[in-house]
């Protein structure tokens, strides 16, 4: 193990998101922080992949840790009918919800002295995405450490790499081309080309999201959508059902 720089007594929480990042941020707290210093969270979407529940019980089997899971138990689509509003890439609002601020609220509960570490599994090539979440986390008075921006730096395939090397199944989204292992790969941050791999893929899982995103739009009378069409120099909602049409006719519009 390598020296303990846990000299404040400090907790240090892994903020394990079901990706192969968060796990190896997991391998290196245990060694340089010890297992007993360490706590694993989960914030659960309850719209994730199903292997990425399995991964998660492979890790903290590995890791020889409890992965804690936490949820208020809604789904996303369950927030925006409670917030009037469709998240999306702009305004994640689901992530928002039920990650940051149900992290927030746990943190004052747990930690009212604020004495813990949040680590997070950002990487080298995201500094600016390190430094604006370290900011806001600093502004509340939480210290916050990336420990992939340090040596070695590691890529995607470096990542998938000491995963299997430690016989741990990668999760299915991965090896089926998505960047990240989140929301069972229907996130409203993604792009239109992620929402067309969901619907080459889990045409099922996506037909499931198109009908949430119906019943919202008919719920607040508007003309949203998480997608924007921006064809012919305008911008507009993209809904996931016009998406599906233009993409492809074999996927019949049945509702």
């Amino acid at each position: 193990m390598e020296a303990d720089l846990n000299s404040n007594n400090a907790t240090y929480i892994v903020l394990f998101s079901g990706g192969l990042a968060s796990f190896e941020v997991g391998r290196r707290a245990i060694k340089r922080y010890g297992r007993e210093n360490a706590r694993f969270w989960f914030f659960d979407t309850k719209i994730e992949d199903e292997t990425l529940y399995s991964f998660i019980k492979s890790c903290a089997s590995f890791l020889d840790v409890e992965i804690e899971i936490y949820t208020d138990g809604r789904n996303p689509w369950e927030v925006f009918k409670d917030e009037r509003f469709i998240g999306n890439s702009r305004v994640p609002l689901c992530n928002r919800v039920l990650k940051r601020e149900y992290l927030e609220r746990t943190l004052k509960q747990e930690y009212p002295d604020k004495n813990c570490v949040l680590l997070l599994g950002y990487q080298y090539f995201e500094q600016a995405r390190m430094e604006k979440t370290k900011n806001r986390w600093n502004e509340n008075g939480y210290e916050v450490s990336f420990l992939l921006d340090e040596p070695p730096f590691l890529n995607h395939a470096d990542l998938v790499e000491i995963a299997k090397s430690n016989n741990l199944q990668i999760p299915q989204l991965y090896d089926l081309g998505f960047n990240h292992n989140n929301c069972g790969g229907a996130c409203v941050q993604a792009g239109i080309g992620q929402w067309a791999r969901l619907l080459e893929l889990f045409p099922e899982r996506y037909l499931w999201h198109e009908e949430q995103e119906e019943n919202i739009r008919k719920y607040l009378n508007k003309d949203v959508a998480i997608l924007r069409d921006r064809t012919g120099g305008t911008t507009k909602p993209l809904t996931l059902r016009e998406l599906r049409i233009r993409l492809n006719g074999k996927y019949s519009d049945t509702n």
